[in-house]
């Protein structure tokens, strides 16, 4: 019996990001599964949605949906999910591109043993790859058969699912904040998500935790998981990542007391 092919869906969020489509997105035709791109657009007033309309080929559909975020990233992913035509979905951000290993894997792809694959991602910042600090040894999940699970958290979303994770050796090549500028901006709109959500759920906070929480962070990354050997790069993602704690729950207290 002849095995159908298995095909790709591609899932992407959108916030003008014309940028990164052109730096970051030139892999498409390497993927020979991909069959489809699911775009949903959070309202971009720049050239995203023309570029993506390019993308688009003989072996490729892009379809793009417009929605906005209200400040939920899963609620956005979960939505895309009912969008696709396919089991098997691959997620990435604007801002980031499958290696080359990661291309032959998705090029491969026959029976596979897991529901779900996780894969390391080489974080390039400020146009240095980090090499330690927060998300060093972490792999991200990314590929995943959309039966067994779906996405929770409303931001730094996560697919959670029952089924095991392959922690696989391909990576993803990540593009983030490319200005300090950028990187700034972020971490004052993550840490606004973050905050609502967590007085959401009811969680509290205090003075001790406003500031040591912070501090606690920068150690961690700075020192223990080795950041200072980034050099100024380092230092900078440790100081924005104990700011962006510090900024999380100084915007907690302020929710609980307005």
């Amino acid at each position: 019996m002849i095995k159908k092919r298995r095909h790709i869906s591609i899932l992407l969020l959108t916030h003008n990001e014309e940028k990164n489509l052109q730096k970051y997105w030139g892999w498409l035709n390497k993927v020979k599964r991909v069959n489809e791109i699911i775009v949903i657009d959070d309202n971009s007033t720049d050239q995203t949605r023309e570029i993506l309309k390019n993308f688009e080929s003989k072996q490729i559909k892009v379809k793009i949906f417009e929605r906005g975020l209200d400040n939920n990233f899963s609620d956005q992913r979960n939505f895309a999910i009912t969008k696709t035509t396919n089991n098997w979905i691959l997620w990435l951000d604007a801002d980031e591109k499958p290696s080359a290993s990661l291309i032959r894997f998705l090029n491969h792809i026959g029976n596979l043993e897991y529901k779900n694959y996780a894969f390391k991602r080489n974080d390039i910042f400020i146009g240095q790859e980090l090499k330690h600090g927060e998300n060093s040894s972490q792999y991200f999940l990314r590929f995943f058969n959309k039966k067994y699970g779906h996405f929770t958290g409303a931001v730094h979303e996560i697919w959670q699912s029952p089924m095991k994770t392959k922690h696989h050796k391909a990576h993803i090549h990540h593009y983030p904040h490319q200005s300090l500028k950028g990187f700034i901006k972020k971490i004052n709109f993550y840490s606004d998500i973050r905050a609502q959500e967590l007085f959401d759920q009811n969680e509290k906070t205090n003075l001790f935790q406003i500031i040591f929480y912070p501090i606690a962070k920068f150690i961690q990354n700075y020192f223990f998981r080795l950041g200072f050997l980034d050099a100024t790069p380092g230092i900078i993602m440790a100081l924005g990542m104990s700011f962006h704690s510090f900024l999380v729950r100084a915007k907690l207290w302020h929710l609980l007391h307005q």
